[in-house]
């Protein structure tokens, strides 16, 4: 789950700094591939999922997904207001498409929106009323279908139709794909589109202009002009040559992006003097789509790493450029059994699962060094991973 995958670092902040106040508040995760009696106890049906805990009981759902807020919620926890039903529990003239029926209730329809989406994404709830509107005009058509599919369940689905971000509108006919809806996502352009979808999809469809990588990353720190704007034209001759680089895949619009890119800037900027073999690199994912899937990001920012061309891993660790700098100069290519900082490390003892109603996860190590967090259990916060950081490109 990149979301997840997003969320680590940021539980890992909450952490510490709950620790600097002396706080007797704890944090858990629970791998719920390894530990589905558990996750089938608590209901789990989408990853991240964060359940609070008090007294060894759980209490209610928690939905902060950056360390300040997880940190504020744990010094004062108070169940937040009821959300409002989900959207297959509402009235409307939507089709909510499942695993189960999919395929038959496409089959029946000559034209067919499926919105996949999921539900704790923004510009999903931005675009609903106006889909639901839309729905609600041609609901005397029977011949006519709006329907969704809610990612963070129908999983098989999204995956087989290569859902890379949310909103992602496709239009289906009789069951068969036949093109990504390219209009606007709304009420008249959703309700036009489906009054002719043939017509429409037969206009020739004006490009995107992309987006100028220098625009986004002038105004971010000094040693900007050191981070490669890589394209797919570039990206191997530029990473392939290098012993070692890493590379922040991007959404100009994605605000985590801008958080991130003054410490990797000014990591580019320092170790482009003496590191002339270490590459730090970036990618729009939104102008280079097809550089964003071949290594699989699944939200912004995500950062890979590459050794001599080859990709290694993700980089999880913290954004910052202590961290950045770390990682990049002590990571060893020769000795795997280095930590990612260097050899003269001691191995926290963190792990996951086992707190008060965490119970059952896996357990896990994460190297440091000598001058962080002393050792410290995590438990208690029971919940499956998570993340901070923006959905991935949205299309159609």
């Amino acid at each position: 789950c990149g979301h997840c995958k997003n969320l680590k670092p940021e539980l890992m902040q909450a952490s510490i700094d709950l620790h600097k106040q002396g706080s007797n508040a704890i944090i858990a995760a629970v791998d719920s591939t390894a530990a589905q009696v558990t996750s089938k106890l608590f209901k789990i049906e989408g990853f991240p999922t964060m359940k609070f805990f008090r007294d060894g009981k759980y209490a209610f759902d928690m939905h902060e997904r950056t360390a300040d807020k997880i940190v504020a919620f744990l010094n004062d926890p108070k169940e937040p207001p009821p959300p409002e039903p989900e959207w297959p529990e509402q009235k409307t003239d939507v089709l909510h498409l499942t695993e189960e029926n999919f395929k038959s209730i496409l089959k029946k329809k000559k034209s067919a929106l499926v919105m996949f989406y999921a539900p704790w994404c923004g510009y999903c709830k931005k675009a609903k009323p106006f889909y639901t509107n839309a729905a609600a005009q041609h609901k005397e058509n029977p011949k006519i279908a709006y329907s969704a599919v809610d990612c963070t369940k129908a999983q098989s689905i999204c995956k087989d139709y290569e859902v890379q971000g949310y909103p992602t509108i496709k239009y289906f006919s009789f069951g068969k794909l036949v093109a990504d809806y390219p209009g606007a996502r709304t009420e008249e352009g959703f309700f036009e589109f489906m009054n002719n979808p043939d017509e429409a999809l037969s206009k020739p469809q004006a490009e995107t202009p992309k987006s100028d990588p220098i625009e986004f990353w002038k105004d971010s720190a000094p040693g900007y002009e050191h981070v490669h704007m890589l394209q797919s034209s570039t990206f191997d001759s530029i990473v392939g040559k290098s012993r070692k680089a890493l590379v922040m895949f991007y959404a100009p619009w994605c605000g985590h992006c801008k958080t991130s890119k003054p410490a990797f800037a000014t990591v580019a900027g320092k170790l482009a003097a003496e590191h002339k073999d270490i590459v730090v690199g970036a990618v729009d994912a939104t102008a280079e789509p097809d550089l964003a899937a071949k290594f699989s990001v699944q939200g912004f920012p995500t950062f890979k790493y590459f050794e001599n061309g080859q990709l290694s891993s993700d980089y999880s660790g913290e954004r910052t450029e202590k961290d950045f700098s770390a990682f990049l100069i002590f990571r060893s290519l020769t000795n795997p059994t280095l930590t990612k900082y260097g050899n003269n490390m001691e191995s926290t003892h963190y792990r996951t699962g086992g707190g008060g109603g965490g119970g059952g996860g896996g357990r896990g190590r994460f190297d440091r060094p000598p001058d962080a967090r002393p050792k410290r259990r995590i438990g208690g916060f029971g919940g499956t991973g998570g993340g901070p950081g923006c959905s991935p490109m949205a299309g159609g």
